[in-house]
């Protein structure tokens, strides 16, 4: 195989590569798309030599959507949890230091549940369990998206590099012939 051979095959397989990696292989610009085209089939090298290959595919990561707005509406869910649950126990407290004792304890009074003045689930012990494993997830998620965007992005930049270098060869060779 000789090296304008062994270049083009190189540049395929890097571009393809790229493709894959970064999800653009369906999502090309038609100028894009007659690049990629062109590159496959070994046609107007000497055109496409000339051009900056970065603007025609820029880099581009993916990002995790989903897992970013599952973190970002779980956030403030350990503080509605704790609200609705104070807004369940506010009212039976009120209702005790009047008829019962004046001089109860607010926390006292949410954690024991007395008489069962209130629902259970809203029980201080259990809200603080809730949030805490809401919490627990949260962080989690959050390191489990900083590792997925980290490892993508190596991975990405990695085989950007490689297509970019695999172009420059196989377009230099053709800049010479």
């Amino acid at each position: 195989m000789s090296i304008t051979q062994s270049a083009h095959s190189d540049a395929v397989n890097a571009l393809d590569r790229w493709l894959t990696v970064s999800k653009q292989k369906n999502a090309l610009s038609a100028s894009a798309q007659e690049f990629v085209d062109d590159v496959r089939a070994n046609r107007n090298t000497q055109f496409w030599s000339k051009v900056n290959v970065e603007q025609i595919l820029p880099y581009k990561s993916e990002t995790p959507r989903l897992l970013l707005v599952i973190r970002a509406g779980g956030l403030f869910l350990p503080i509605l949890l704790t609200w609705l649950a104070l807004s369940q126990v506010i009212g039976p407290f009120a209702l005790y230091i009047q008829n019962q004792q004046p001089s109860a304890n607010f926390l006292w009074f949410w954690q024991t549940n007395p008489g069962g003045a209130f629902p259970g689930i809203y029980e201080l012990g259990h809200v603080a369990l809730t949030d805490a494993a809401v919490l627990a997830f949260l962080t989690v998620l959050a390191m489990r998206i900083t590792w997925w965007e980290t490892s993508r992005a190596e991975r990405s930049e990695a085989a950007y590099a490689k297509m970019l270098a695999a172009l420059e060869f196989y377009f230099v060779l053709a800049r010479e012939n």
